[in-house]
Order: structure tokens, then sequence, then C-alpha cells
């Protein structure tokens, strides 16, 4: 489990981005996290994960206090996709998928076993980046790049998977084959998956629960049938919408309201 208590942030130390918030995750739980730009999602998620460190308050991770473990100690928990995602040199594909292992290294100079050669390929192949895995990673479009570093989460084989927009790029095919693949994971193995969503009705498909984050604080929480309604939208977001229920799936289907059409 994840909990937070009553942690606030700042970026410049004079405007206090995130607020007194207290917050748990449960284990196995797919929670989205919606609101508008500015609310504080991306910086939740981060000091959530141990990216950024509260300037009030604290996270622990399993009932140790995240500010005291090693970022490797971290990387062997979670999994981190960030929605701006860099890196220094222009390695092939599958050597930067190969990064995802080196939590679990136990030495400077680890060694390369059976069980790592396994996980990486897996989550090549589940990615659907096999097939380009000798490519540089600078020379394949945005959308092939966001796949490489889902499969360097995967290959992380982590209890907890945090992911900052994971559609970002992707088209619909891969949004869909992606998402799915985390509702498997969190299905048959009980990870427990943290998703920052713009997408309604992504997070309305995917998600158990959601956190509504408004102004740098929780504006509203529970499960997702209940989030997502035209009120608790119109409140959010202080625009119009309209919701209706998928026949097929049981979940809601969340249309934005123009105020020209």
């Amino acid at each position: 489990m994840i909990t937070c208590k009553d942690i606030s942030y700042s970026y410049d130390g004079l405007h206090q981005d995130l607020e007194g918030i207290s917050y748990s995750i449960k284990d196995g739980e797919w929670l989205g996290i919606i609101g508008p730009n500015g609310s504080g999602k991306s910086t939740f998620l981060n000091i959530l994960c141990g990216l950024f460190k509260p300037s009030k308050g604290f996270v622990t991770l399993d009932e140790e206090l995240i500010s005291k473990m090693s970022n490797k100690e971290i990387a062997r928990k979670i999994a981190v996709l960030s929605q701006q995602n860099s890196f220094t040199y222009s390695y092939e594909v599958k050597e930067t998928v190969k990064l995802g292992r080196i939590a679990h290294t136990s030495s400077l100079f680890p060694s390369w076993e059976e069980q790592d050669e396994s996980a990486v390929n897996n989550a090549l192949i589940m990615t659907s980046t096999d097939k380009m895995k000798e490519s540089f990673i600078n020379e394949i479009s945005g959308g092939e790049r966001q796949r490489v570093f889902l499969a360097q989460c995967f290959a992380q084989d982590t209890p907890y998977i945090f992911l900052d927009e994971p559609s970002n790029h992707l088209d619909l095919m891969h949004t869909i084959k992606i998402l799915d693949l985390l509702k498997e994971l969190q299905t048959k193995e009980k990870k427990t998956i943290v998703t920052v969503f713009h997408d309604l009705n992504l997070a309305s498909l995917y998600c158990d629960r959601l956190l509504a984050m408004k102004n740098g604080r929780p504006f509203i929480e529970g499960n997702t049938d209940i989030i997502l309604s035209e009120q608790n939208l119109e409140d959010l977001y202080e625009t119009s919408f309209q919701i209706m229920l998928n026949p097929k799936t049981n979940k809601k289907v969340i249309i934005y309201k123009s105020s020209i059409l």
C-alpha cells in the first residue's frame, strides 16, 4: 500500500502547488488521477513514487518511509513512465529496455541472467517493439519511443506501475493494446496501477477508482462510476458534459459539449 500524509509541495518555495493531501492507494487497484491542467496531477504522482520530495508531510511505501529508501529500493517496487521521457545517449531499443533490469542487480558490475533476458524479451513482445530492437532510440517516432519506455517499465517487473499520460503519442490501436495489457497485469498478477489521465473515456474504461484534483488539492474521489457524473465533471472542469452508458461494456461514455456547436 502507498499512503501519503498531509503532503504539500512548492516548485518555487512561494506558491503552494499541492497542499495538505492525505491519501491511500489500495493494493491491486487501478487508480486514475484526473483534473484540469495545473491541478497538480503529475506533481502528486511524482511525489508518490519518490521523484519529488514534499516540502511537508510524508509518503510510505509498504509501511516504509519512501524518503528513507534508496533509489534502487524504490525502483524494485515502482516502475514509472513519466510524461516527458528523456535520454542522454542514443541506445538501441533493446539496450534501453534492459535498463529496466538495473533495479534487480546487487553489484556495480552485474551478471546478466536468464530471467533478465526473458523479462526484456517479453516486454519487447508485449509492446510490439521486438521488431525494432536493434534500432536506435533517437531514430524512431515519438509513439514508438513511448512504447519502448513502456517496455522498460514492464521489464522492471514491479508490483506498482505509475504512468503519467501513457497514451501520449500513441495511436488508438496501440493505446488500447497497452491499456489492455495493463489491465491484464492488474487482474492476473495483482499489480497496482496509478495513471494520470486526460482522456476521461479511457479513465472510465480502465480505472477502478478515481481521484479528481483541482487547484492542488483533492476535489473528489471514489469509485469510477460514482465520480463520473455530469455534475461532478462540470464542477471539476467548469464546462458541460453529457454522459451515456455503453450497453456492451456497461461503462460510462463521456461526451464533451461544445459551446458553439
